[in-house]
């Protein structure tokens, strides 16, 4: 069998492979089928689209989608559609939170909510058996009435994927992969937990912790020889193209115990530096230290909000200043550098709130500032808020950064663009001046492919001269 995977990447800044589609094709491969990718993150035209699935001639398309790549999903799957008679099965977040609206899409046959490893797989034996098994758990099937009438088969979740491990590792040959690395400053990611056992109302980890009960455990982590096994693979395969470690989890640090056997082998098994994300409840110094000796450069806190009241009682964070202080404090002793996530034009929010969320990062001192555009996605708690307030708008926004599908009562969307391109200019100015200068100057460019390119090697270069 021949699986076309389609990654309708619109995300402007960082570009990382789809992990989801590079595992769908390692358990596809090993089943011994053939798999191709069509990947838009890089830019890629209709043309070339129709050109490269001719070419395949798949016995099946699979695509994936979030929320914000949703239309530009819809519009390959159409073209996909017009010229290969060919199943199309839909999966990812979007279909997952609004399986309705995205199997009433004509260019959608199939429909996968959840994990989809071993539905794809019964899916594609199906296949080759020349007749599609519509019994499938976690798939959604189009299917014809007596009348002739479209129906769609709603066939129930399976439990999930417990043993992570036993999960083949995401296949980075499916996508030009030396190219993300370039893009990406050589920075090598990978994932070692699924699930999340917090209940932030923006994120869709509660809806998912609701639509899984009496499933199996939600939150599951990777063995640490496991995730020592996939870098040590993909280094032998990449060598010179990687020179840091980016784990994409959520949080990292949420097992301790997980955490000491990782700062234990990671220098002597991997030895490159690394970054990874903690959350101020779930770390402490004597962590961060460790951290920090294993070779950990970089830790990524979330402070979303300066705003007790919108922090804690609309995201639902959980977090004081004091703590969120305290850890960035913890850091900078431990000789971390430190990222702060925040957000902007979160409902509620008025001047006065970012203001105060500019203050509390100004008292924390991170070495760099992250700022997105508030979005409120179906499936989430704060969504539900939004929609009673008729703040939503009809269409899904396609950035994060110079976007957002709410009305807000209090900013129109230039209003928060600018809020949030002079947002690190106003926190770096009051401790390190020339740093504003230059996120003032990022802020207003990055959306800029070349400019982006050329800072990347610029600052390569100035790296190689101060050696």
């Amino acid at each position: 069998m021949k699986i076309l995977f389609v990654y309708p990447n619109i995300v402007e800044s960082p570009k990382d492979i789809s992990t989801g589609l590079g595992i769908l094709s390692a358990v596809c491969r090993e089943k011994g089928h053939e798999t191709f990718l069509i990947d838009s993150s890089f830019g890629i035209s209709d043309a070339e689209i129709l050109e490269r699935a001719k070419k395949f001639n798949p016995n099946l398309i699979a695509v994936t989608t979030a929320t914000n790549d949703f239309e530009y999903a819809c519009k390959i799957s159409n073209l996909l559609k017009k010229h290969l008679n060919v199943p199309i099965l839909v999966g990812g977040f979007h279909p997952t939170i609004a399986p309705e609206e995205v199997i009433s899409k004509e260019c959608f046959d199939i429909l996968c909510i959840g994990e989809g490893e071993e539905a794809l797989i019964e899916l594609v034996e199906s296949l080759e058996k020349k007749k599609i098994n519509k019994k499938i758990k976690n798939l959604w099937f189009k299917d014809k009435d007596n009348k002739g009438e479209i129906k769609i088969i709603k066939n129930p979740l399976r439990p999930l994927f417990q043993n992570l491990n036993k999960l083949p590792f995401p296949d980075r040959e499916l996508f030009d992969y030396k190219k993300y690395l370039e893009w990406n400053h050589r920075t090598f990611s990978v994932i070692s937990t699924r699930g999340c056992p917090y209940h932030c109302t923006y994120c869709i980890n509660h809806f998912l912790t609701k639509m899984y009960r009496g499933k199996g455990k939600y939150v599951r982590f990777r063995s640490v020889g496991n995730l020592l096994q996939e870098i040590k693979q993909s280094i032998k395969i990449y060598q010179e193209y990687i020179k840091n470690i980016e784990f994409y989890d959520d949080t990292f640090t949420l097992d301790k115990e997980r955490v000491k056997e990782f700062c234990k082998k990671y220098p002597k098994e991997i030895g490159l530096p690394f970054n990874l994300n903690v959350r101020v409840n779930a770390v402490d110094s004597k962590m961060l230290k460790s951290l920090k000796k294993a070779g950990c450069v970089r830790v990524s806190i979330g402070i979303e909000s300066g705003d007790y009241y919108i922090r804690n009682k609309i995201l639902k964070r959980n977090m004081t200043d004091k703590q969120i202080i305290q850890t960035f404090k913890e850091a900078k002793e431990a000789g971390l550098k430190t990222y702060a996530f925040n957000m902007v034009g979160i409902p509620f929010e008025t001047k006065e709130s970012i203001k105060k969320t500019i203050d509390l990062n100004r008292k924390c001192q991170p070495d760099y500032v992250g700022v997105s555009i508030f979005n409120a996605f179906k499936g989430t708690e704060i969504y539900e808020i939004c929609k009673k307030n008729n703040w939503l708008k009809k269409d899904y926004a396609k950035s994060y950064f110079r976007e957002s599908n709410l009305n807000h009562p209090n900013f129109n969307i230039s209003e928060l663009r600018r809020i949030r391109n002079s947002f690190g200019f106003k926190v770096f100015i009051s401790y390190r001046p020339l740093r504003a200068l230059i996120d003032l100057i990022d802020r207003n460019l990055s959306r800029i492919n070349s400019y982006i390119f050329l800072r990347s090697k610029i600052i390569e270069k100035l790296k190689l001269l101060r050696k």
